[in-house]
């Protein structure tokens, strides 16, 4: 039964892996950063998202939650860089 259905799927795992390896790495890369840059302006033009205190509503950059949005990013497209 394992013969069987391996032979009905071989031929489209074969035009699967050749349409895979018919994208250029390059084309992959750009695609990836461009999404995260999307995401990255997406992030900077949002109002300035801070956690709500009782306090006085001072403004500091380590209080606005967009910061730490953007260094995830950052460090999403380093790990990608990396591996």
């Amino acid at each position: 039964m394992k013969n069987v259905i391996g032979g009905l799927l071989a031929p489209f795992s074969e035009t699967m892996f050749s349409m895979v390896n018919a994208i250029p790495l390059g084309v992959v890369r750009v695609l990836v950063f461009g999404i995260l840059l999307a995401l990255a302006l997406w992030v900077i033009n949002m109002s300035p998202q801070m956690p709500e205190t009782g306090e006085g509503k001072s403004y500091s950059i380590f209080r606005d939650l967009r910061f730490f949005a953007i260094g995830v990013l950052i460090l999403q497209a380093a790990l990608y860089i990396l591996f």
